[in-house]
């Protein structure tokens, strides 16, 4: 297996590690707010000291991450606000629309009940700057749309994991189309309605 090895842009860590990369191809998470009760966050944040705190091993602990995060999800109800098609259609149109400015290339990707996964390479601008704008596009177009709703739709950051070889490619690509069966949310991931195999 050829791993890649591209050089770093940036490293940071808010209540998450986030690692730009040059060309990198990044497997991103974005959770409604709200989404993972106080335990979950909880139990996310610690992993995250922990990430900050390890000096070998950080990728197992990212991984870690990631795996705690997306089983809170699929199993949590909390604010599944994108299980209403007029919200899950504004997501997977702002998906599209992105990719035809450029912004990004987009892979793969699935709008689940309370979270979006998504596979892309970024354009021009860089993963922080990329992924900011279209939280707050999208916000200012759901929010309207949720009675009682608050000021926030999207949780404060998100997941990132740029992607290190093809073979790490495919399994995202897996992971992505196979999240509404692993959530229990059909038993063929083609019968989803908002994935990219629904184009």
């Amino acid at each position: 297996m050829s791993l890649r090895k591209p050089e770093t842009i940036s490293f940071w860590c808010g209540r998450l590690p986030h690692w730009e990369v040059v060309s990198g191809r990044y497997f991103i998470t974005i959770h409604t707010a709200g989404a993972i009760p106080i335990r979950g966050q909880s139990e996310i944040r610690k992993l995250s000291q922990d990430y900050q705190k390890a000096i070998g091993g950080r990728l197992r602990i990212h991984r870690k991450i990631f795996s705690a995060m997306d089983n809170w999800l699929d199993t949590n109800p909390r604010n599944a606000w994108l299980q209403q098609p007029p919200l899950a259609k504004i997501i997977v149109d702002s998906l599209l629309h992105y990719q035809q400015l450029g912004h990004w290339n987009l892979f793969e990707y699935v709008v689940m009940p309370n979270h979006v996964h998504f596979f892309l390479e970024l354009g021009k601008r860089g993963l922080k700057a990329t992924i900011e704008h279209w939280k707050r596009w999208t916000s200012r177009q759901c929010l309207p749309l949720i009675p009682g709703a608050k000021d926030r739709f999207w949780q404060r950051e998100w997941f990132d994991h740029w992607s290190r070889s093809d073979q790490e490619d495919e399994s995202i690509t897996g992971y992505i189309r196979h999240n509404p069966e692993k959530a229990g949310l059909v038993t063929d991931y083609r019968d989803w309605p908002y994935g990219s195999w629904s184009l």
